[in-house]
């Protein structure tokens, strides 16, 4: 008979990783892949540092296929978009809702990424540097 066992849980490691697109002019959009944060792991907070629209995605497929999504349109259900965020000159940093959890659905990949599209909202030309902080839970 088999028996039960609690679950315990083991915290993860923190880390934040920190990626820049080209510069981009007003509505334009860049694809950043940020490496190190594992195949599993939780938000905590993202930043970029110049007002942009920012979605995360579970493959590189998810990201082509929301690509062309206004920012007025939420994603489909099961589109592969994990969490999406709008940062603003007042607002650079947004800390992750709870169960911001993200993951990679990507198997042949030698290492985890976590794909990102990153728009530019701003006004002027700008190359936008985005980091993520998490607490990474399966690398």
């Amino acid at each position: 008979m088999a028996s039960w066992l609690p679950r315990t849980q083991v915290p993860g490691q923190r880390l934040s990783v920190s990626a820049t697109t080209t510069p981009l002019l007003p509505g334009a959009s860049a694809l950043l892949d940020l490496p190190g944060l594992g195949r599993l792991g939780h938000f905590l907070a993202v930043s970029t540092d110049a007002p942009g629209w920012v979605s995360f995605y579970c493959s590189a497929a998810a990201r082509e296929a929301d690509g062309s999504r206004p920012i007025t349109q939420d994603p489909a259900p099961g589109s592969g978009v994990l969490l999406e965020l709008v940062t603003t000159t007042a607002a650079l940093t947004v800390t992750a809702p709870p169960g911001g959890t993200y993951f990679s659905i990507e198997t042949a990949a030698a290492a985890p990424l976590l794909r990102a599209l990153v728009r530019n909202t701003g006004t002027a030309q700008a190359a936008i540097a985005l980091t993520v902080s998490a607490v990474v839970l399966a690398p």
